[in-house]
């Protein structure tokens, strides 16, 4: 048989109808136990011929689609054939997020689906997304969550270390939110060479930025956690695909405004992508803009460049500072003294570490091999900076005391 009613909604229920289609029942079972029981759930066989058509007869208002990961591509053929058949059906994946099983998140999202219900989830967040997809007004509707802060971390050249900078602040500000903050810090990766930050991170991303701009309206808490990539801490990356060679043209403004209800805090790396090709928007909406550089003369003159290039508006409103990297006052201009000769504020100078490269080169953060070195101790004075709610630990030892104390000298590595 093409289907089977499973139950019957009394007339006190929600005028919800949810129609599965699975290969097995199995999937039916796992929903059951997560819906009340008088919510109406009805089988399709999802390899039975002409199982779409059969929604011709009835008024189903949901249907949910298998979006495991071996299901997945006949699921997305399905999707196409109901919106041929039935464009007005509202239409939910049913998948996990376990890590053999995100391919058919990813899957879904490619195909277009809004909402996602993740059996491994409790069972309110599973009717909870019901809910919503059964409501697209609402669903629809902007998160109602507190602005987060977006930085901006702009490289003035190519190798400037802003994808390393951008990884260690973003993993810092993580490990120190508020106990009270339930929202993640994120790490947008818009810069080139593309994927530089997983690497650094040393994980994969599967959902990328052009995905995310295509899919800016559905943007949510549900696909954040199911979609996108997170490092054991808790940091979450948006990045572009490996091989993207420049920005997309989309304007990126209801995908910021989304992220920016659903983290606690954004921060954007742009290391070597061209000033021409960063979205305006970007440039108008945030924060804060962090130009990175160093003290060789080259890039003194690209960060001139990059000053004069930046458009009017920008430079006021004091959202403007600047950081150098690998500085060293020995070698030529000092970072205070390249803060002054640009009328910039010094952020931080941050000294260079060779240590940093050993990290990297085994998929490590410094921060997980040396969490007291004077790289990471330079970067304190960011993280107020980033996220006001960031609460370094507390110094129980003299070692530790003295540590902090210190954290906002200029550290000599020589």
């Amino acid at each position: 048989m093409p289907f089977a009613t499973a139950r019957h909604l009394p007339s006190s229920g929600l005028p919800m109808n949810l129609v599965v289609f699975a290969s097995d029942r199995e999937l039916l079972s796992r929903l059951a136990a997560k819906l009340p029981p008088h919510w109406p759930l009805t089988y399709h066989d999802a390899g039975f011929p002409g199982a779409v058509q059969q929604l011709r007869a009835g008024v189903q208002t949901l249907v949910l689609l298998d979006f495991h990961a071996a299901r997945a591509a006949a699921s997305a053929e399905l999707v196409r054939q109901i919106r041929q058949f039935r464009p007005e059906l509202a239409m939910v994946a049913v998948g996990a997020t376990g890590a053999a099983q995100l391919e058919g998140v990813v899957t879904a999202l490619r195909v277009g689906l809004r909402d996602i219900v993740d059996l491994d989830a409790d069972t309110e967040e599973v009717q909870a997304v019901l809910l919503r997809a059964s409501a697209p007004a609402a669903a629809s509707a902007p998160e109602r969550a507190r602005k987060a802060p977006l930085t901006l971390l702009l490289g003035v050249r190519p190798g400037m270390g802003t994808s390393t900078l951008a990884a260690h602040l973003c993993a810092l500000a993580q490990q120190q939110r508020a106990p009270e903050n339930t929202q993640d810090v994120l790490l947008l990766d818009m810069g080139q060479p593309a994927g530089d930050v997983a690497l650094y991170l040393n994980i994969e991303s599967r959902f990328h930025y052009d995905e995310a701009l295509r899919s800016a309206s559905r943007i949510d808490a549900t696909l954040v956690r199911t979609a996108m990539a997170r490092h054991p801490g808790g940091l979450v990356l948006l990045d572009r695909a490996v091989g993207s060679e420049s920005l997309p043209p989309s304007d990126p403004g209801l995908l910021l405004k989304r992220l920016c209800g659903l983290f606690c805090s954004v921060l954007c790396e742009l290391g070597g992508t061209p000033l021409r090709q960063v979205p305006g928007v970007l440039l108008e909406s945030a924060d804060a803009i962090w130009l990175v550089t160093d003290g060789a003369i080259a890039s003194l003159v690209s960060l001139d460049q990059l000053l004069k290039q930046l458009p009017a508006g920008v430079r006021e409103g004091g959202r403007l500072g600047l950081i150098v990297n690998r500085s060293d006052e020995e070698a030529g201009m000092g970072a205070a003294q390249i803060a002054e000769r640009f009328d910039l504020p010094l952020l931080a100078a941050l000294p260079e570490r060779p240590r940093l490269r050993a990290s990297a080169s085994q998929g490590r953060l410094l921060l997980d091999d040396a969490p007291r070195d004077p790289y990471l101790r330079a970067l304190v004075p960011l993280l107020a900076r980033f996220d006001p709610s960031t609460r370094p630990p507390q110094a129980q030892g003299l070692r530790d005391r003295l540590a902090n104390a210190l954290s906002s000298l200029r550290w000599k590595t020589k």
